[in-house]
Formats: C-alpha cells, structure tokens, sequence
C-alpha cells in the first residue's frame, strides 16, 4: 500500500503548531455522575424513550461541564454508561446506540449532526464542548453493521461496543475508543477484534484513553502509556469498590504513581452498589479525589496539572521494585504461616504478634518482607502480613503479586483479608518489600476512613514503602503481571543469526566515527530483525556475539568500538538519557530498539574501564577491556551486563575478570542467567547459574565455529539444554567462510527451534513459545545402568582414533545387530544396537575418551559416541562427517561416568537434529526402540568432569598447543570446503 506524504507532513506540521502554543499546566476537570437508569430493561425501548433517559442524563453532565469551563477547565471526563446505565441485554442496549464513525472523517456533529445518520447524543456532546470551550470525554454505545455472512458477524448483523468518545473545544470528534476488556456481566457488547491504542494531541498534552477493567490488562494500558509515550491518561469507569485492595481511589492514585502519567478518573456514584470514587492524580501527588458512601450526590472535581509532567524536576525516578527485598535474607520467626482469602484469592498470612518485629511471608516465587513498629499492641486489632502470588480469576484473569500489611475485621483470623472500614492501632515506622517479578508494582497506602494517607506518608527508597510519622489503616503493594502472553506461564523468544558486516581495514586504527559507521551498519540489519519479532510477540530477543563490531582485532585497534558500560545497578535507561555515562550512542541505540518495540534485547558489544597501571589485574594501557553483554528490558533500561570469562586464545584484544560472574536477572516470563560462547563448557558461571541460582533461561551469544562431530553447535546446544533442563536462547554469527552458523532456542525436552546454513549468506530470526519455568523432569543417574552391566564380550579388536587430538578407543561395528563395550580409564560405553541393513560402504565405530582435552580449551570430558566414519578405511574414523545411508532399528548408548553432567546428542543425515527422537531413560540410557528417521551420523553421550583440574605434569608446551590448535583450524576449514 501506497501511503500519501500529505497527510503525515500535515500531521508533522499540526503537531509542531500544538508544540509551539503548548501550555505548561492545565486545568482537568472529572464528574462523579449519579446515573439516572431507566427501569425497562427487560423488554426493549423505543428510541425516543431512549433518548428521553439519556437526555436526562445529559441535562445533569451539562451543568457540570458549564461549571467547569466556568472554573477554567480545558477538559472534563464523564463516568462509564453515565449516559444510560447498565443492567442490559444484547437487544434492549440497541435503542441506546448510535453509529459512531472513525474521527479520520474529520467531523462536528454539532454543526453536521445528520452527516452519519441519527446522533442526537452525539450531537449534543458536540455541542457542549464547542459552546464551553471544552474537551469533552464521555461514555456512550457504539453500533456497526456487519454482514452475516461472515463467521465473526453476530447473529443480528451487527457490532455493538462500549465506547469512549472525545470531543474537542470546537466539537470536533477526535477520539474513539472501543473497550477491549469487558466486565463479565457486559453480555450486551462485543470485544472488537484487535485491542486499540487511541491518543489525542491537545495544546495541554497528549493524551491516552481506555475504560475500567482495560487498566489490568498491558494491552492496551501499559503500550498506551509505554510505547506511545502519553502524558495523561482519561479513564472513564463504573468501578465496584472491592476492600481491602482494589477499592478505586487507593489503586487509581497507584496507578498513576507507579505509571508515572497524569491520570483523570470519572466514576459512578452509586452506593448501593459500592461504586464511587473518582480522582485526578498527577505522577508525584495526589491532587484531589472524592470517595462518599453516605450521599447520592455527583461531584465536580478540579485541579491542575502540568502538561508534560516527564519535563517536570520533579518527576519520579523509576523504582526497581524487587532490588531490596532481594538483597535481604528471609525473617526468621517461630510465628506460623496461616492461609487466607481476600476476594477469593489464596493468601499466605503471618500473625504481628508483638508492638514491633520484622516479618518475611512467601508464596511460590514471591516473599514479602515487613519491618514495624506500633505505637501499641491493642488486643482489639489484629494485624497480618500476606503474600499472594497467582492468577486472579473473579471480574476478569490477570496475574499477580501482592504484598499486604492489612488489618483483621474482627480477633478470629478467619476474618483477615474481608472488608475492613476502620482502625485504630497506629503505626510509628514501617519498611514493606517484595521480590517482585514484574515491574509494574502498585503502592497503596490506605487510612481508617478509606482515605488516602497524605503524600509525606510515601517515601521511597529503592523498593519498600517506609512510614515516618503515625499511621492507622493499610499498607499494600499490588503487583499487576502486565505481558502479552499468560504471565509467568509462557513466554516467546527470539534469537536472531546474524551476517555480520566486518571492517575491511583491522590492521590500523580507524576513528570513532568510522567505527561507528561499520556498527550502526550492523545495528540496521538487527533492528529489522528486532522490529520483526516484536510484531510476531517475542518478548525477548538474543542477538550474536561479536555482532556489531566483528571480530579479529588487535587489542589497540578495537578501541574505537568500546563504549564504558555501567553497571545495572545505577538505574539507566540510555534511550532517555542518552549522555549520563559520557558518549554511549551505540547503547542509546540497543537502549531505543527495546524500548521503541516493548522487547528485551540481548546484544553483544564492547566495554572500556580505566584503571590504575600499578594494579595487578590492570593492563599496562590503564585500560581493561571487556567482552560484554548487555540486556535491556522492555522499556529500554540496562538490567544486565555479563562480561565473558573463557576468551578463545583470538581474544587477546581483551580481558577477563579475576574470578566468573553470576549475572541474572528477572523478569514476569521467568528468571534468566547468560554467558557468551564457550562459558558454557565450564562450571562457573554456567552450572552454578541453572544449579544454584536457579534459573529459568540461560541466553547464549555465541561465535561459533562448527566443529563436527561432538561440538557441532545445534546438537550439542540442544544436548546442554536437555541435560541441565533449563531453556537455552543461543544466536549465532552467520559466517559461512568460516563455517558459523548454528542458533536455536531450545527447551529441557527437545529443540524448539533451529537454524543451520552454511551454504546460502543469509541470516534468519527463530520465534518459539516456551515455558517462563519448565517443567523439570527427574534427575538422571548417567552412570547407573552402565555400572550395573558386565562388559559386553566380542572378539573385536579396538584400534585408536582422534577426534579433534582427542584420542578415542574405538570399535568397528560389524554386525548388523550386536552388543559392543569399549573402555578408556575409568570409562566403559556400552552399544545394543540394531541396523536395518549392514551396509558395504559405511563403516560405524563405537568410541569411548576419557581424559583432558587441549583443543580449543582445556577441560576433562568423557565420552561415549556411536558414529559413523569418513570412509570405510578405519583410520578416518572420527573425521569430520555430513552425509549417511545407514537407518537403525533401534539402539541403546549409556556409560559408567563420574559426572552427572552429560549431555545426550544425536545427528542424523545431513547433519540434522530431531525433536524426540531418542529417550533418555533415568538409569542413564540414551536409546530408540521404534527406528530413526532418517540415517544416523552420531549419537554421543558427551560428559564433562569439573572437579578434576589439570595436573602439573599434564601441561603441553605453548608451541605444541599452539600447533595444534593451527591444525586443528586448518581441519575444520577444510571441512567446510570438502
């Protein structure tokens, strides 16, 4: 489609005139409206009686609209149904409804009121705010025919919706917004196909609407507030006020807290129903709000606010709302855990026994922390700390995580978590924290009364509310899981190979320009790729090591590619403060990408510390330097930065830590851990991360060369993931003269996506769903069924075979069916197999090694491989192998290892991995009882032994080492030609 650049360059122009005349402040204005309805609901109207009940509606939104133009407002925001109601059905709403067109019509009802049909409601709307000057917002029904035909259509041939309209101070039409996330009881309208995010531009902003219950959900409130970046936020409701947590003023006025955006509600009043409360609430204060259960009356309620309030010196710093509660041990106590409902959902409760105490609650991944102190203990109140962490499922389904200082209704903690309206214990100090898997946490700091605590009663200081002065009500903070996918259950990643774009001048040293130039060529052709997953849902992306800058530099000529990359902890978002750490462009870019898409992303690029020359871990240049990773989350702040510990003998242009770092961090999806390249063969960070930090995810770029046949990267890759059972996200380099390519995401029970091409120039983006926290399977006992077998006997004999220097003992296959065992050291491999035909051409050998290998690192392995070889002369058995004919029937592979870290592979023909093709069994078989699918390559055990260190009288000399490493380069390069 061909899009005109009239309209935009209009619009550019539009918004720079509204830019140019903008004001700092205005005045908003909200109406708590007493709704007339009308009592024929059961049985449909005729349109003039509907119009008679919502012209009564409107006389009494008009003298409120006119007070508050009188007052200087500039716009007013009515309630949800405060033109007619509630309590429809599909048929009896119909009366009600007017076609409400795309505001793109350009269109005054007030002056144009039959352009669209019948629209008196429309009209009038029109007409209030072209009269008063005024923005007007307000709630009324939308219709739109559909043809039957159509499977989606409903029976009666049309659309019905729950609608937002906004009219301007001309009483143009200028918004329309269909709610997206109906109440249950809302059986009169229909959800429209796809979540809308509406804004509007005024001179005093630019402004986000949604409706009610939209506000649980991310789609379409946090994108509106997120991505598109809005300053205040319209929020038409007909909200039931549910004690203790989700009564409408405390968690309206959090919300805008948490959201950093001005936030204008307009509710219902009706207390038979328990529906009031209505606000306007800037990011750092609540300005006014109304909450009366004893009148009927409606209210006005006005203030100003600033217009951009992100612009403002005061606007709140971003909380990292899990930092202190996880830096803190859980309080001990001998007080026992007790189970609790609020609003039918499970809490865990603990008992405050004492006038002051610390206190730790959890529940599955969440634990709240309490410090307090009491002016007195009274025995007529009793106080609890709960933790909930699970999926709402009442007035909608939402995950969440809450904790909760709250008192009892009564002495019997059966009552803790029902409705509470008074308290008279006071509260001298209090610290409440929670490990929060989300960002999006909501303070609530509630009074006897069920008023709001005033604004000197919030401190914050990293993640915990901390009460100075005496205090009577309760305290919560309500954690809102806001992700596009079910939270905590599932999650998409994206991992993304990438061609990269390398310097053709490495030998000298170009400027900072021209190395940015060559990275922001690189960042181009990823940012697509990240724009690309972001549509398609990914939550994460991964990108390669080595991706931006390339690679085979000296250490001096790599300079101009680094930038000084903070730690996370200093709560830096690049995209939006972009000079704070010095020049940064290439982290402001990443920075934007994840923001601009709402989408983690993993890259790979450079780091530069200064440091003193006389230090003994400081080069001589007063500069280290670091291959790091860096992670950006979904709003473009640096959570993580890992710098890589096992350096391949080509980086020497760079320097490691003196000992491994654990880097983590979380997010709503899960809990992930990273490395790059080949920290994965070693313990630390790579085991200890899945082991005893245990996480989720472990994200892997990587710079791989393919090394056949045990280190071939999506086989063995797919072999780590299944052995240590955790997710593995690995992006490649695509670089076919150098034989890179191989990425993948991999789940605990099989790959979930792949990538290998080493014949086309072409990189590729993977997507995959996987499990925010898998589901582990029992543990595997690799050594249990080898051990427990005597040594298969054959009179074959066993010959000697290297695999990259590695020197197997093997055995020749001879038979079409057999039982084979080949031992080196301590290790015996034992083969049942099965052919479906023994073939003349191919030769396959059974093979054990167990020792130290010095290829491109050095590190114990065992390993048990059944493989085919080169050709059918012996001596090329363990050569580098693509292609076979050879199907097994069946087979079994298992070995007596020393280590419980081994990884089961499988290769078929052409070099392929399969999903679910072998079983591992947990006395430590790798077998296949129902036939490969294609041809077998290899089918390897392959263990690794870290607790043996390389002893003194093992070292090879530097020149041997270097030797073979040479050769072994040459080895793999001839391969990928041959």
């Amino acid at each position: 489609m061909v899009t005109s650049w009239l309209p935009i360059c209009v619009a550019v122009l539009a918004g720079c005139v509204l830019r140019i005349g903008a004001a700092d402040t205005f005045i908003a204005a909200v109406y708590e409206h007493a709704v007339i309805q009308s009592n024929m609901t059961i049985t449909p109207v005729s349109q003039e009686d509907a119009l008679m009940l919502m012209n009564k509606n409107l006389d009494v939104l008009e003298k409120a609209i006119k007070l508050a133009a009188e007052k200087g407002a500039q716009i007013i925001v009515t309630p949800e149904d405060g033109i007619y109601g509630w309590t429809f059905t599909r048929e009896t709403i119909y009366p009600y409804l007017e076609d409400i067109p795309d505001p793109q019509v350009n269109w005054i009802p007030c002056t144009e009121p039959n352009r669209f049909g019948r629209t008196p409601v429309q009209k009038r709307l029109s007409c209030l705010a072209r009269e008063n000057s005024i923005y007007v917002v307000a709630n009324m029904g939308d219709k739109k025919e559909c043809d039957t035909s159509d499977s989606k259509c409903p029976p009666d041939g049309r659309y019905q919706y729950n609608t937002n309209v906004v009219f301007d101070s001309e009483g143009k039409l200028v918004a329309r917004y269909h709610k997206y996330n109906l109440f249950e009881p809302e059986i009169q309208f229909n959800f429209p196909k796809d979540s809308q995010h509406v804004t509007f531009d005024t001179p005093f902003g630019k402004f986000g609407i949604f409706t009610c219950f939209d506000i649980f959900s991310y789609d379409p409130a946090v994108i509106v507030v997120d991505k598109f970046q809005v300053d205040s936020i319209v929020f038409p409701t007909a909200w039931f006020n549910t004690l203790p947590l989700l009564s409408a003023v405390p968690f309206h006025s959090s919300w805008a807290r948490s959201m950093r955006v001005n936030f204008l509600s307009a509710n219902i009043h009706h207390t038979k129903m328990h529906m009031t409360g209505s606000g306007i609430y800037a990011p750092e204060a609540v300005k006014v709000y109304h909450y009366d259960m004893e009148t009927e009356s409606g209210q006005l309620l006005l203030s100003e606010l600033k217009s951009r309030p992100r612009l403002a010196s005061n606007y709140p710093a971003v909380v990292d709302w899990n930092a202190y509660a996880k830096s803190v041990r859980p309080f001990s106590s001998d007080q026992p855990d007790f189970p609790g409902r609020i609003y039918f959902d499970e809490f865990t409760f603990t008992e405050l026994t004492k006038n002051e105490g610390n206190y730790t609650v959890c529940q599955k991944d969440l634990c709240c922390h309490l410090s307090y102190k009491m002016s007195e203990k009274r025995t007529d109140e009793v106080y609890v700390l709960g933790a909930f962490d699970g999926l709402h499922t009442i007035e909608g389904q939402f995950y969440i995580q809450i904790c909760t200082l709250v008192k009892c209704q009564t002495t019997d903690l059966k009552t803790c978590g029902e409705p509470v309206g008074s308290a008279f214990t006071k509260f001298e100090a209090f610290s409440l924290s929670g490990t929060f898997n989300t960002s999006y946490v909501f303070p609530q700091l509630v009074l006897s009364g069920t008023q709001l605590a005033s604004e000197q009663h919030y401190e914050k200081s990293l993640a915990y509310i901390m009460l100075p002065s005496h205090w009577q009500g309760y305290v919560a903070i309500f954690a809102l899981c806001f992700f596009r996918t079910s939270c905590l259950d599932s999650f998409i990643a994206a991992v993304y190979e990438h061609k990269v774009k390398l310097y053709s001048e490495t030998s000298r040293t170009v400027t900072q320009e021209e190395a940015l130039n060559l990275m922001n060529d690189n960042m181009d052709i990823m940012e697509q790729a990240i724009i690309s997953a972001a549509k398609q849902g990914a939550h994460i992306i991964v990108t390669p090591e080595h991706a931006i800058s390339g690679f085979v530099f000296e250490r001096a000529k790599i300079y101009p590619y680094l930038e000084d990359i903070p730690h996370p902890n200093v709560n830096w978002t690049p995209c939006v403060d972009n000079s704070r750490f010095g020049n940064t462009p290439v982290q402001e870019r990443l920075s934007c990408m994840a923001r601009s898409n709402s989408i983690y992303v993993v890259a790979n690029i450079g780091d530069r510390k200064m440091c003193d020359p006389a230090a003994s871990k400081c080069h001589p240049s007063g500069y280290n330097q670091y291959n790091t990773d860096v992670v950006y989350d979904s709003k473009g702040k640096l959570v993580a930065r890992y710098y890589k510990n096992y350096l391949l003998k080509n980086e020497a242009q760079f320097d490691t830590l003196s000992k491994p770092e654990l880097v983590t961090f979380d997010t709503a999806f899960g809990k992930f851990g990273i490395l790059t390249g080949f920290d994965i063969l070693f313990h630390d960070p790579a085991i200890t991360l899945v082991e005893k930090l245990k996480v989720d995810t472990i994200l892997l770029p990587v710079a791989w060369m393919n090394s056949l046949p045990h280190l071939y990267p999506t086989a063995f890759h797919a072999a780590w993931a299944i052995g240590m059972r955790v997710n593995l996200l690995v992006a490649n380099i695509h670089n076919t003269a150098l034989h890179m390519s191989g990425s993948g995401i991999y789940a605990p029970d099989s790959p979930k996506a792949y990538y290998l091409d080493v014949n086309s120039d072409n990189g590729s983006l993977l997507l995959s769903q996987l499990d925010s926290h898998p589901k582990v399977s029992s543990l595997v006992n690799w050594s249990s069924y080898a051990s427990s077998l005597e040594p298969f006997s054959t009179e074959q004999d066993e010959f000697k075979g290297s695999i990259l220097f590695d020197m197997f003992t093997f055995k020749e296959l001879i038979n079409e069916t057999g039982n084979y065992t080949v031992c080196q050291n301590t290790l015996c491999c034992h083969l049942s197999y099965k052919m479906t035909e023994k073939r003349t051409d191919e030769v396959y050998v059974l093979g054990a090694f167990d020792g130290l290998h010095i290829g491109e690192g050095e590190y114990y392995i065992q390993v048990c491989t059944l493989l085919k070889c080169l050709t059918t002369m012996l001596e090329t058995c363990g050569q580098a192998v693509e292609n076979a004919s050879t199907l097994f029937d069946k087979f079994s592979l298992s070995g007596t290892f020393d280590s419980q870290h081994v990884f089961p592979e499988m290769l078929l023909d052409g070099l392929q991995i399969v999903p679910r093709e072998f079983e591992i069994l947990n006395d430590g078989r790798i077998i296949n009882e129902n036939g490969t699918s294609g041809p077998v390559l290899m089918v390897t055990l392959y263990g690794r032994q870290y607790d043996k260190t390389k002893p003194a009288n093992a070292s090879v000399d530097l020149e041997t080492t270097l030797l073979m490493r040479m050769i072994t380069m040459f080895f793999v390069l001839y391969s990928a030609i041959w």
